[in-house]
């Protein structure tokens, strides 16, 4: 007894096919990616310039002064004279 698959059963499986592949490796990725963890916070060696002089020194070496709501950063050396 030859086993012979319908036309209509064919059809059904190619037209459902695309959408499954998808939808497995849409899930696969889901699982792979959902315990990643994004870099947060500064980038790592981040400098800020003075804005007197332009003396570039890390965020700890540098102090903030506050103008009419905006933050400036100076250097040591400028910080005394503003």
């Amino acid at each position: 007894m030859p086993s012979e698959i319908s036309a209509t059963t064919f059809n059904q499986f190619f037209a459902w096919s695309p959408l499954v592949v998808g939808l497995v490796i849409y899930l696969v990725l889901y699982a792979a990616k959902r315990h990643e963890v994004t870099a947060s916070g500064a980038p790592i060696g981040q400098t800020f310039a003075c804005a007197n002089c332009g003396r570039r020194g890390r965020r700890e070496h540098m102090v903030p002064q506050e103008h009419a709501g905006a933050t400036s950063w100076y250097c040591a050396r400028c910080a005394g004279g503003h």
